[in-house]
């Protein structure tokens, strides 16, 4: 019996395979499960792969899918946190160095999100959270 071509089918499939692993951010588990099973489809059959490695793969993969997961929650909990810090703020009076501009002090009248950058309304100024350097502790 003779085999042809198979090889290089087989080094094409393992290299994207290899890089679907290492180069993590943009590969699911669908296109993952797509490539193993061509992988598989088009391996030579007298050097079949070894299960050592596609257990490892798998390993990987749920690695990966485990650490986005948790990444999405710790996303999730520092943006309802500084949310429900900023909403502290409301009442107090505050003292904030924006980058640009003067210094800005006076009371909080009300927070916001805008394009992610969290943001408080102090008379007819927006500051920045970020450039807040003082706050007093005494509710206006």
């Amino acid at each position: 019996m003779q085999v042809t071509g198979t090889t290089s089918t087989t080094q094409s499939y393992s290299s994207a395979s290899t890089s679907a692993t290492t180069g993590i951010g943009n590969v699911d588990s669908s296109q993952f499960m797509k490539i193993l099973l061509a992988e598989l489809t088009h391996q030579n059959p007298l050097e079949p792969m070894d299960n050592t490695q596609m257990m490892s793969q798998f390993s990987q993969l749920n690695s990966l899918q485990e650490l986005r997961d948790i990444h999405t929650q710790m996303n999730d909990m520092s943006s309802s946190s500084q949310t429900s810090y900023m909403a502290s703020l409301i009442g107090k009076t505050i003292k904030a160095v924006p980058l640009t501009g003067d210094p800005v002090s006076g009371i909080v009248s009300s927070a916001m999100i805008d394009a992610g950058k969290y943001q408080l309304k102090v008379g007819d100024n927006t500051v920045l959270l970020s450039d807040v350097t003082e706050i007093d502790g005494v509710t206006a």
